[in-house]
């Protein structure tokens, strides 16, 4: 039976909808990330869900049984709560406010138990606020404030947790330590989550389920390995310029330049740094020969004005190699990236060897010697600069 669902939820501020036909189910245990641009209404559907904004129209049901039927002591025992929105709570220290997330539990004095007291502690110590609960709330950093109020959801040990963009104010430790405790949670204390993120490569990494939103409308609802695509991202988010690559979860800027200046001979991973700085710069750039399986290709064919690629694991066909060549005579200067030129590489070797009896300069990255006539680097920075001069 699924646990979670809404069926037809219409969401906004009284009767002015900004999402229409919101349809989700989700079993026991499963995450779901809301996706889309800022202002699309992915706050206003999470806020609707835990009852921060009343619906407009539709339902949600956990087990079969509308929210709106549960007191809301009740709703607060099935679904805790992290919101963007800043709480002010006075004069409290840390550890205090993670504690009012048992109030669903205690009696109508609202007295604390020992039991009570353990969860608080091992909530703390899940999002390792050890050294945070003795502090003024108010004086903390976004991020430790950000922290302890996912303690206090925690500590809530509802069944249901529901995060606005919890990763938010957050360095890349706590980020990735956080998304951690909120796998363990689903996995090991079977939590159904519902969040919205920003990170669209962290998305496919922990959801079982993603809602793209667009326009007041949901684009794409399933697995994220399904529907997250770079037509999808670019459709969602208006990409007029530049790129996302849900392949391999890089945003690149728009290139700058139309007219290619220099090639760069490219390979296992060694010539993204060059492609990105060759941008930054303004310098346009063909790029070759890269067989469709490196992890040079996909950046290569975002930034690059051409891109010369081959099928995975063959020799690099002769035709290939001639068009490169072609691509180098028009060319002032040829980056060696200091990829490998043996076995199904060596036709990059004769790209290198061709530029140097052409009279192409070939700027090199390389360690090794080669009988080529090769201006070595140790910094892309330099060449950079030295091709800009």
């Amino acid at each position: 039976m699924t646990f979670l669902s809404t069926e037809e939820l219409k969401v906004g501020y009284k009767k002015s909808i900004v999402v229409d036909h919101v349809n989700v189910d989700l079993n026991r245990g499963e995450i779901l990330c809301l996706l889309g641009p800022n202002g699309c209404g992915k706050s206003t559907i999470l806020k609707t869900i835990t009852d921060h904004i009343k619906r407009i129209g539709g339902s949600i049901t956990v087990l079969g049984r509308d929210l709106n039927d549960l007191s809301i002591k009740d709703r607060a025992k099935e679904m805790s709560v992290v919101l963007t929105e800043r709480i002010a709570p006075g004069m409290m220290l840390a550890e205090e406010v993670v504690a009012t997330g048992r109030y669903p539990h205690t009696s109508y004095s609202g007295r604390l138990k020992e039991q009570d007291w353990d969860i608080i502690n091992e909530s703390i110590e899940v999002v390792d606020g050890e050294k945070l609960r003795n502090k003024e709330f108010q004086s903390l950093s976004d991020g430790e404030k950000q922290r302890i109020m996912i303690a206090r959801a925690i500590c809530q040990e509802a069944d249901i947790m529901v995060l606005d963009e919890p990763t938010s104010f957050l360095d890349i430790k706590f980020k990735i330590e956080l998304l951690n405790i909120l796998k363990k949670l689903s996995i090991e204390k079977n939590k159904t989550i519902i969040m919205s993120l920003h990170e669209i490569d962290l998305v496919p990494k922990i959801a079982d389920k993603a809602l793209l939103i667009k326009s007041g409308k949901i684009y794409r609802y399933g697995a994220p390995e399904d529907i997250i695509t770079d037509e999808s991202i670019r459709e969602v988010y208006d990409l007029k310029g530049g790129s996302f690559n849900t392949t391999i979860g890089n945003v690149e800027l728009p290139t700058m330049v139309e007219c290619p200046e220099v090639f760069v001979v490219g390979g296992g991973g060694k010539a993204t740094k060059i492609y990105r700085a060759l941008n930054k710069k303004g310098i346009g750039f063909y790029s070759g020969i890269l067989f469709k399986n490196d992890i040079d290709y996909n950046v290569s064919k975002t930034l690059a004005y051409q891109t010369i690629e081959e099928d995975g694991f063959i020799n690099m066909k002769p035709e290939k190699i001639a068009k490169a060549k072609a691509y180098i005579e028009r060319c002032y200067a040829v980056i060696d990236s200091g990829v490998s030129l043996e076995g199904i590489n060596r036709g990059n070797y004769e790209l290198l060897r061709f530029a140097t009896q052409k009279g192409v300069k070939v700027l090199s990255l390389r360690d090794e010697n080669m009988e080529l006539s090769l201006k070595r680097y140790h910094s892309i920075s330099s060449m950079i600069d030295d091709i800009a001069d």
